[in-house]
């Protein structure tokens, strides 16, 4: 499916709960694909979106422009303007939704305000947001970070986060950067960490790849992180623990960057690699994409990072699906 074009028909169905979980994922895929606050990595600001909202609705509004009846040898062919205006409202309909959800839920967690922005990675596939001081954070399925604009325009730099996510920090020894859970807080200047605090876990984990790092829990005990170290949260005790990130058969974790290169290697040849040196498992959904050849060097990357620039060459996409990862696409023919 084209991601730029999508049926109005589906939208609807979107809208109304009567997709299929295989529709509905294409639907959060196009509409993650869309250009400024509505793409991958937007930040969802109400009173701009409501303002633009608003402004659609008047554009649109009855009396613009005349309308042309249907005609009986038409048959099912609308003109053009109709079927156009059909697809827009639907739209409008989802953004104003998806908006409401967003700024409605989780209120453990949220700040109220006009400036308050929440962004929700409702897709299967890992996805970066930028905070207003250039800092980063790649979002795991199904997580939620909120934070508002006066967070990162005094002293500090402050987020809330829900579920998992991987933050390069930008330095400013000025602002601290604080990343706020259920029961646990981090605190940087600068430097690069994943955390993990999925609602209903038993531990809650932060590791650290780069600088330095302050884990505080609830009772208020802290521990000080270097680099290739971790802190766990136990929830039932309480307890606050750090160690050395440990290694899983010599395999990375899949926030922790590495440098690959394929020389004109096989798709299939690409996963494997990747299984090797990751702890994870993918799976190619279709054999066709055995053939597809990679020709790239990563220098640094993180496995999002090597799988978002390999899915551009062999143009496929990817899902995540509990431990597995699963690669779509038509594939390739097979070389002589």
């Amino acid at each position: 499916m084209n991601k730029k074009h999508i049926s109005p028909e589906l939208l609807k169905r979107y809208v109304d709960g009567q997709c299929t979980p295989e529709e509905a994922f294409q639907v959060d895929e196009w509409y993650a694909s869309l250009p400024e606050e509505t793409g991958s990595g937007a930040a969802f600001d109400q009173p701009r979106h409501l303002s633009r909202v608003q402004d659609e609705i008047r554009r649109q509004a009855p009396g613009d422009a005349p309308v042309v009846p249907l005609r009986p040898s038409q048959g099912r062919q609308a003109p053009l303007r109709v079927f156009m205006n059909y697809a827009a409202a639907v739209v409008l309909l989802i953004g104003g939704l998806v908006t409401w959800y967003l700024l409605s839920q989780n209120k453990s967690i949220f700040r109220h305000g006009a400036d308050t922005i929440a962004i929700v990675n409702k897709t299967r596939q890992v996805r970066k947001h930028a905070f207003p001081d250039g800092s980063e954070a790649w979002l795991n399925p199904g997580t939620r970070i909120t934070y508002a604009k006066d967070d990162f325009q005094g002293d500090s730099r402050e987020v809330s986060l829900e579920g998992e996510a991987f933050f390069e920090v930008t330095h400013d020894a000025s602002r601290p950067f604080y990343v706020h859970s259920e029961s646990v807080q981090v605190k940087v200047l600068g430097t690069s960490f994943n955390v993990r605090a999925n609602k209903g876990e038993a531990e809650y984990e932060v590791s650290v790849v780069t600088g330095k790092v302050s884990v505080t829990a609830d009772k208020g005990r802290e521990v000080m992180l270097l680099p290739h170290q971790q802190a766990v949260f136990k929830v039932a005790s309480g307890e606050l623990v750090s160690a050395q990130v440990p290694e899983t058969a010599q395999k990375a974790p899949v926030w922790q960057p590495v440098s690959l290169t394929f020389r004109d290697a096989k798709l299939g040849e690409v996963v494997k690699r990747l299984e090797e040196q990751f702890d994870v498992k993918i799976r190619l959904d279709n054999p066709n994409l055995e053939n597809c050849r990679v020709k790239a060097t990563f220098d640094h990357n993180r496995l999002s990072e090597i799988l978002e620039m390999t899915m551009q060459i062999v143009d496929a996409n990817y899902q995540m699906q509990n431990d597995e990862i699963v690669i779509r696409g038509e594939g390739c023919a097979a070389s002589e």
